[in-house]
């Protein structure tokens, strides 16, 4: 996401970086996997909010932010947040950990998502310098992340934008000076009316081949990220990223089957970023490779 950069050497000092995000054209969040090798790390006035969680290992963490001194054992699930504007002047790790996800969240965005979705106002709001926690969804959303950025899906990027909606919504509600009296979540508004979704699905048959955006069909239907998302499962059964991806496997189906274009062209034309992406994906869900269900429909 452009304007985020994570905190690289600056602060992890005895980290490798394992991945990134990176120029993969994701809204809303910046994802990096680390391993950190025991040691202090740098110190820093983080810019972005950062939401770190382990995937492996087990180890001891002391660090100070805020004032604020804190030690825990670290296992795999274990979470650490550190909000933007709060400098962290020491950080040691013992022992050593094979990899964590680091999440960063613009505080711009989470700004304005404590205005829309929680309709208080984000001067008032204060995320807790915490660490050593465990929050299931949390976990749940950093591993999502985590498997995306280690086997990209073709609707990944639409993923990625929805978790980063549902996370800042998330740490605003469980994490910050609204808890234990934040408001409730808001309201389901129900599935989209029949024009609406019909609206945005056919805006989707319209772009398959395009990067779509949460943000995009959110638009078509006139609704927040937030609210389209679980609006538009009600309406379908399916996230949104798994109904595009159903779609751009079921229109490569097609394609396939006619024997007309080569198996180049109805990945470029079904939003897959290569032929060999189309085939593994055709394969995984398909059951089959591109070229050995064009010969059994042949």
């Amino acid at each position: 996401m452009a304007g985020l950069v994570g905190h690289g050497r600056a602060k992890y000092t005895t980290g490798t970086l394992l991945g990134t995000s990176r120029g993969r054209g994701w809204g809303g969040l910046l994802a990096e996997r680390w391993s950190h090798a025991e040691g202090d790390l740098g110190e820093i006035r983080p810019r972005d909010t950062e939401i770190v969680v382990m995937l492996r290992g087990r180890a001891h963490v002391r660090r100070r932010g805020d004032g604020r001194l804190q030690h825990h054992d670290a296992v795999p699930g274990t979470v650490w947040l550190c909000p933007a504007g709060i400098p962290e002047d020491m950080i040691r790790i013992y022992g050593e950990i094979p990899e964590t996800v680091h999440v960063y969240l613009p505080a711009a965005p989470l700004a304005a998502t404590a205005a829309r979705e929680l309709d208080v106002d984000p001067d008032k709001i204060g995320l807790h310098y915490d660490g050593g926690f465990r929050d299931p969804l949390i976990e749940q959303i950093a591993r999502a992340v985590h498997s995306e950025m280690v086997d990209p899906a073709p609707g990944g990027k639409m993923l990625v934008e929805t978790l980063a909606s549902a996370l800042g919504v998330h740490i605003l509600r469980r994490h910050s000076n609204l808890a234990p009296t934040s408001p409730a979540p808001p309201a389901a508004r129900g599935a989209l009316d029949a024009a609406r979704l019909r609206r945005v699905t056919d805006f989707i048959e319209a772009h398959l081949g395009e990067e779509l955006t949460v943000e995009a069909l959110a638009g078509q239907a006139c609704l927040s990220p937030f609210h389209f998302a679980r609006a538009f499962k009600a309406a379908t059964g399916s996230a949104p990223h798994r109904y595009l991806t159903d779609r751009r496997i079921g229109r490569a189906r097609a394609l396939v089957a006619e024997g007309r274009l080569p198996l180049a062209e109805i990945a470029e034309i079904c939003g897959f970023s290569s032929q060999p992406h189309l085939t593994y994906w055709f394969k995984r869900i398909v059951g089959t490779t591109p070229g050995a269900y064009r010969e059994g429909r042949g």
